[in-house]
């Protein structure tokens, strides 16, 4: 008889992740000495022009920013360098914004993040950065195996499409065997199973608003 999945696999996921991209995440801090100095090359001011059109800048001051020795520059000095580049404070911070992959992100197929659960068979793939208001990914399932139990605990939606393969979904008392570029959308508070039917690997696209994270 088939081991079933437990019933915390998704929490167990989410630990996971939560565990390997904890370091990267705590990296992904605003960068604004960054921002300046990507702003200044983009608009072709040097570091003297920039100091000169600020009101007489201190050179040392913007060097010091821009190399994040001053992690924390006074509003006044950022009234400055923005008055310089020619551009407001907010746009600084704007540009420091799309510099975080939780803003901007251009993934490939291998994904974000990975985390693979051996014991179920199972490997987890973010397509997205970690947060907490999106997760899209894929789960890919050794042939046979399944997952069971419940992905969120609240009732917010999941939509799942089979890439690979053919799953047997069934939740609550409601069941659909799903073959390639079928899907189904349903509510992640029931209890639920996925199943791959394949003796093949078979891929999820899956999708939930939040993440499950």
């Amino acid at each position: 008889m088939m081991k079933k999945v437990p019933r915390s696999f998704y929490e167990e996921a989410a630990q996971s992740f939560k565990d390997q991209t904890s370091e990267t995440l705590t990296s992904h801090s605003l960068n604004l000495a960054q921002a300046i100095r990507k702003l200044r090359l983009k608009k072709k001011i040097s570091g003297a022009d920039l100091c000169r059109k600020a009101g007489n800048l201190d050179p040392r001051t913007l060097t010091a920013v821009e190399k994040g020795r001053i992690r924390n520059p006074s509003i006044q000095t950022l009234q400055a360098i923005a008055a310089g580049l020619g551009t407001a404070v907010s746009d600084l911070f704007r540009t420091a914004e799309m510099e975080l992959p939780t803003h901007f992100f251009v993934g490939t197929q291998k994904g974000a993040y990975t985390v693979e659960f051996h014991r179920q068979g199972i490997k987890l793939v973010s397509f997205t950065p970690s947060t907490k208001d999106l997760f899209c990914g894929k789960l890919i399932f050794e042939s046979r195996r399944k997952i069971e139990g419940n992905l969120l605990g609240h009732f917010f939606p999941i939509f799942i499409s089979v890439s690979v393969g053919r799953f047997e979904v069934t939740v609550e008392n409601r069941k659909a065997v799903l073959k390639e570029g079928e899907n189904l959308f349903f509510n992640g508070a029931f209890h639920h199973s996925l199943e791959n039917l394949s003796q093949r690997d078979g891929v999820l696209l899956l999708l939930t608003a939040p993440s499950f994270f």
